[in-house]
């Protein structure tokens, strides 16, 4: 099944909720990737590869299941749906914001779910409006909340 979905309108993953280096500018969370316009890519044609050309929301991902309103910009989150965390196939999700809207993130643990695949997900935090890192969270079974204890703080796990 083709989606035939194209990043624009979207400019989420380009307004920052994401970290990288862009051709030596840094991208984080607040900041966003000095090419961006708000309307798309003042470098379109010329983006790196990595992470712009190569980089796929689940949005985007041609056999998705995810619907039309998980848009990032339109949900509140960039999600991945074939990421790896210690070898192990999870769901990663990013925020648009401080954090992911509750109605996204019901929608997110329900395809966990659906899907038997965990999901790391996380919040900005802001100290006197400046962006100082992410709390990271994680959901899933047992045996995924085993696995991430040493990685996450154990009140940061939430149980199926």
């Amino acid at each position: 099944m083709m989606t035939g979905r194209q990043c624009f309108p979207c400019t989420a993953c380009c307004e920052g909720w994401l970290t990288a280096d862009i051709q030596g500018h840094w991208m984080e969370p607040y900041t966003p990737c000095v090419h961006c316009t708000g309307k798309g890519c003042a470098i379109y044609e010329k983006r790196p590869v990595y992470p712009c050309v190569a980089f796929k929301c689940a949005w985007l991902t041609e056999h998705a299941t995810v619907p039309d309103d998980m848009r990032p910009d339109k949900c509140g989150a960039i999600v991945a749906l074939d990421r790896k965390w210690h070898g192990r196939k999870v769901i990663t999700a990013f925020p648009t914001g401080e954090r992911i809207p509750e109605d996204t993130l019901e929608w997110l643990m329900a395809y966990s779910r659906q899907h038997s695949t965990p999901l790391l997900f996380c919040e900005n935090l802001l100290q006197e409006g400046k962006y100082t890192g992410k709390k990271s969270l994680g959901y899933g079974p047992p045996s995924f909340i085993h696995a991430v204890k040493t990685e996450l703080e154990p009140e940061d796990i939430w149980k199926l």
